[in-house]
């Protein structure tokens, strides 16, 4: 089989694999499709070093598939079942693994593509408590944001408490932000999507058909305000990691609001106006990852709410064509891309 390696120094590499072999509660997957991430770019840039220490580890932590083989001691799922895969890895027995929340592992936490091979090959070995079924109403390209991008966004949103009326705004429209737009506005939002790219400016506007702010234009501040009558914002999501939008979040934000921040990659140091988190009581929350259950709560939500999801989808590529589809991510100049088997 193939799979993708990272070589460092922003450079991929296409290699032949032997095709895994199940062992005790474990599964084979067959991939169907396999998304990109912008924590894969961080990889991506590592040192030539850092990537000769991975000894040839499968990128990708993004997976969607059919059961290909089961392992001894596997109660679900079955071959030929469809899943959708937990990206992060703990070690099953502590408290926040038991509760779906592997990436707090109080072991130690790690992850498909960073830890052991991930989804950007062929097939896929994985433990079977790390599945989860995606209905046949949800396709596979949705099933990838699921495993990570979608599914963040959903868990950043469900900590905002709803009101009836309330506008949210996301800051940063790449996947996650964009993804979080949509379901923000399936969730009964209305939404102000902002970013500086003249690509995902472009791509907001023709999917989320909410307001979108080209901050490279105007001043989002200035915008938001007009667009809210001078009240602000009910909830915000903070998803691009840079510093003058987690400023600006707080700024927009309507008195009792609470702000997400999502983003990472940015300075380590949040700097906001203290007072206007004093004076409008707001509340300031995270989120980095979701829950098995948070997973299954959005499911359940994309069934009743048909979401454009699909529409986030730009470029879709062979993983033969892993080098031309990391370059073209890393640009900025897409929307989510993926790699894409037949199906």
């Amino acid at each position: 089989m193939k799979g993708v390696v990272y070589l460092g120094d922003s450079e991929v590499e296409v290699r032949e694999f032997p095709q895994p072999e199940p062992g005790p509660g474990q599964i084979v997957i067959e991939s169907k499709v396999a998304g990109l991430c912008g924590s894969d770019l961080h990889k991506y840039h590592c040192s030539r070093a850092w990537a000769q220490e991975r000894n040839g580890m499968i990128s990708g932590h993004e997976p969607t598939g059919i059961v290909a083989a089961v392992g001894p001691h596997v109660e679900w799922p079955s071959i030929g079942d469809r899943v959708c895969v937990y990206h992060r890895l703990g070690c099953g027995h502590c408290a926040p693994c038991r509760s779906g929340y592997a990436a707090f592992c109080d072991v130690g936490s790690g992850a498909f593509g960073r830890t052991q091979d991930g989804s950007h090959a062929d097939y896929m070995l994985a433990d079977a408590r790390y599945c989860l079924p995606l209905p046949e109403e949800v396709s596979f390209a949705v099933g990838t944001q699921l495993a990570c991008t979608a599914g963040t966004s959903f868990a950043a949103l469900c900590k905002i408490p709803s009101h009836s009326g309330d506008t949210l705004v996301v800051f940063g429209l790449g996947p996650v932000g964009l993804s979080g737009l949509l379901l923000g506005m399936g969730m009964g939002y209305r939404g102000i999507g902002v970013d500086t790219h003249p690509y995902r400016v472009e791509q907001a506007r023709k999917v989320g058909k909410g307001l979108v702010i080209d901050a490279a234009k105007d001043n989002p501040i200035e915008a938001i305000r007009d667009a809210t009558g001078g009240k602000g914002v009910g909830g915000v999501l903070e998803c691009s990691g840079n510093p003058d939008a987690q400023r600006q979040a707080a700024t927009v934000a309507s008195r009792g609001a609470t702000i997400v921040y999502v983003g990472g990659g940015g300075s380590p140091d949040l700097s906001v106006d203290f007072a206007d988190v004093l004076q409008k009581d707001l509340t300031i929350r995270s989120n980095s990852v979701f829950s098995m259950a948070s997973y299954s709560d959005e499911v359940e939500f994309l069934l009743r709410h048909p979401i454009p999801l699909d529409e986030i989808i730009t470029h879709r590529f062979k993983l033969e064509q892993a080098v031309e589809a990391f370059s073209l991510f890393d640009s900025g100049a897409s929307g989510k891309v993926i790699f894409e088997w037949e199906q």
